[in-house]
């Protein structure tokens, strides 16, 4: 059974709070990557396509365990530039050079196969501090559209699905 729609106005102040988080992220990302936001978006493509795949299956056990230290070499698995540019929409071009960047900046490591990223990532470029300030604006948001949606169910006097 598929769920009734949200009520407009919830789904207004919904969108209200998830464009301010967004920006929020946005700005913090700006701050802790330099305001290069097509650097951004590739450089977090490639963490993504390259260690990413241990939230998707039974390795996230990994993730956790190797709380103590970076994931080793092999768990960080290469992707190639045609792929970013393809999952981010950007010409291959840009993501060439961008990933280029990247590379000489150290952050990200380029093989015949591909372009990944390196040990370290969380203590790399303030990625651990950007990823709790993420975080953190992920949960308010959570939070805030909880609140209302609550203060709809009061208002309305039933539950909203």
């Amino acid at each position: 059974m598929k769920p009734e729609p949200l009520p407009r106005g919830i789904l207004a102040a919904n969108g209200l709070i998830v464009f301010e988080g967004l920006l929020r992220v946005l700005r913090a990302a700006g701050d802790t990557y330099g305001h290069d936001y097509e650097a951004i978006l590739i450089y977090w493509s490639v963490v993504v396509a390259s260690v990413g795949r241990l939230l998707r299956n039974d390795d996230q056990v990994k993730l956790i365990e190797g709380g103590g230290g970076p994931l080793p070499p092999e768990e960080h698995h290469p992707v190639s530039a045609r792929a970013i540019a393809e999952a981010t929409g950007l010409p291959r071009e840009t993501v060439r050079r961008k990933i280029a960047t990247l590379v000489n900046d150290g952050y990200l490591a380029q093989d015949s196969r591909g372009v990944r990223t390196v040990p370290g990532l969380l203590d790399q470029r303030g990625n651990g501090l950007f990823v709790a300030t993420a975080s953190r604006e992920i949960k308010r948001m959570a939070q805030a559209m909880e609140t209302m949606l609550q203060l709809s169910e009061r208002t309305s006097g039933k539950p909203e699905t």
